[in-house]
């Protein structure tokens, strides 16, 4: 039954907490006025909070051909999948924007999915966004392979500090910008860190008076951390100050939704359910967007929105998406990266 959909017996506040992780995903893509304070922030720990959310809901499983077949269901297959749908408007983007070019140009994108959305001279990017689908289907496989074995545990720790270390000297000195092997390093310790935390229970699932408090000190700390980290220090200080706003922001924002662990949306369930769609569409939903806004009104420079309207905008991008995400559920669960829906 894991690759279920299951509709009751929910955590409520986890679905809170994944719609609202997928919210400020859109929102840390929706163009800006440059410099936002609030989007600056944000992007530090949207990725990570959603990794982290990732390894708390994945369980304990061991490597086999069962597995593969599960990450071949619910993750291979919609990663293709979201790739396929991006490829026309990818190709019309082009077009218009290159009008002489050659036929290889086209084929680079399609190679680029084969390889994972890395680039180099012969191959490109196509939905590059997608590079969250590849970097989880490695972390779990990793997981899973080191669940087998009782030195498992230590690698963990080790591959989590290397990848670390690396993201923190990488964003310093920029020896690599490929976004699926940045990403990686980013987020790969968020994600077994809330492997680890569901694991042995270090995150209590039932609402306590104390989350008011942890919510107001995690997120005002992380704000406090963030105005500090984006005036520029060394490597080690910037080290510290990330996982600092990080895990404060996380754990603020997980005692947030707790604190609305009592108020119950089917429309947040579905949008729970339906991260994966929001993930693999939202930036061909922008770019489509902006760009026909571009047209009609003969705008020639890049389209950014002041803060509120950036916020209204990331909400209707969500809401845009809420009905692909009903029909993929009632007619195809593998977009959800499910295989079937149970209604219990």
């Amino acid at each position: 039954m894991g690759n279920t959909i299951i509709i009751t017996n929910r955590l409520i506040w986890i679905d809170w907490a994944k719609a609202l992780a997928i919210t400020l995903v859109v929102f840390g893509h929706t163009p800006i006025e440059k410099g936002n304070f609030l989007q600056n922030y944000i992007v530090v720990f949207h990725m990570p909070l959603f990794f982290f959310i990732s390894g708390f809901l994945t369980k304990e499983e061991f490597f086999s051909k069962i597995t593969l077949k599960k990450y071949w269901n619910t993750l291979i297959i919609p990663y293709f999948c979201y790739n396929i749908i991006f490829y026309p408007y990818w190709v019309v983007r082009h077009s218009i924007d290159y009008p002489y070019a050659g036929w290889y140009d086209y084929i680079k994108p399609i190679i680029g999915t084969f390889m994972l959305q890395h680039k180099t001279a012969y191959y490109e990017s196509l939905n590059g966004v997608t590079w969250f689908i590849v970097s989880l289907l490695i972390m779990k496989i990793i997981l899973a392979i080191c669940n087998k074995y009782k030195k498992g545990g230590l690698f963990i720790i080790l591959l989590s500090i290397c990848t670390t270390c690396f993201y923190i000297v990488n964003e310093a000195y920029r020896f690599v910008t490929d976004l699926p092997f940045v990403g990686f390093t980013k987020c790969c310790a968020f994600f077994y860190l809330g492997f680890y935390c569901k694991q042995k229970n270090y995150i209590y699932t039932d609402y306590q008076k104390k989350d008011i408090f942890i919510c107001l000190l995690g997120i005002i700390s992380s704000i406090y951390f963030f105005s500090i980290f984006r005036n520029g220090t060394s490597i080690v200080e910037y080290g510290i100050l990330y996982w600092l706003i990080c895990l404060s922001a996380i754990w603020g924002i997980l005692s947030l939704c707790k604190l609305l662990n009592k108020v119950h949306f089917t429309a947040i369930d579905n949008i729970s359910i339906g991260t994966i769609v929001i993930m693999g569409l939202h930036r061909m939903f922008i770019g489509a967007t902006n760009y026909g806004i571009s047209m009609l009104f003969g705008i020639q420079r890049e389209i950014v929105y002041p803060l509120i309207t950036a916020i209204l905008i990331a909400l209707f991008f969500v809401a845009l998406e809420y009905p692909i995400i009903i029909f993929f559920k009632n007619n195809f669960p593998f977009m959800l990266g499910k295989n079937r829906i149970q209604k219990c």
